[in-house]
């Protein structure tokens, strides 16, 4: 989307140019019409830039795992979580406190126009959370993973006329899941939801331990 806007940006700095010569070589009229299509383009690119640097903080959602976790134990219901995003390999550290985790996701999927141009279907990681037992109605510590930039179309997606021809927003999230020490998990989006994989046998061990 930035492409396409780089590229009408571009497009109006020429047109603007090319009425600036007709108007030194006196054609009044061919000179305001470029100057008014100058201004259409630009005002479009205005409008869309702040939209494309938003979606630019979203990933290609192509159904292969958006991340990895690694728990490490601190102390007594204390843990020290390394989220791994796949593919960059970014890591950040959290310190989380409880007995269980999850992460939740945002989506944005295009239909209409947009899907027709072949955009594919985003996600960006929103929060992580843990807390204390499976009866806990709140999450003990919440950390926002999101990478918050221009015009966030994702709450507009169900209300505005515009974006509700264009876009689906929706969201996800995994099952809570325990915090094992030295357990790594591996998380995927599909069409159900985040699936979590166990990658050693402390995380192996700590789900058959859940019955």
């Amino acid at each position: 989307m930035q492409a396409i806007l780089a590229i009408l940006a571009t497009f109006a700095l020429v047109t603007l140019l090319l009425g600036w010569s007709r108007w030194l070589a006196g054609r009044r009229w061919a000179a305001a019409g470029h100057w008014l299509l100058a201004a259409i383009v630009g005002a479009a690119t205005a409008w869309g830039w702040p939209v494309a640097n938003h979606v630019a903080t979203y990933e290609p959602r192509v159904g292969q795992a958006i991340a990895e976790l690694l728990v490490e134990q601190t102390g007594a219901r204390r843990f020290r979580v390394t989220l791994t995003r796949l593919p960059s390999g970014r890591m950040q550290v959290f310190e989380l406190a409880g007995t269980e985790w999850r992460v939740d996701v945002r989506t944005l999927d295009w239909k209409g126009r947009a899907a027709d141009l072949g955009w594919a279907p985003l996600y960006r990681l929103e929060q992580l959370s843990s807390r204390e037992t499976a009866a806990a109605e709140r999450a003990t510590t919440t950390y926002d993973l999101r990478r918050e930039r221009g015009r966030d179309i994702w709450p507009r997606a169900g209300s505005d006329p515009l974006w509700v021809r264009l876009v689906q927003a929706g969201s996800a999230g995994a099952a809570w899941q325990p915090l094992a020490n030295d357990a790594r998990f591996e998380l995927t989006l599909t069409e159900a939801g985040i699936e979590v994989k166990p990658l050693n046998t402390p995380a192996s061990e700590s789900l058959a331990g859940r019955g």
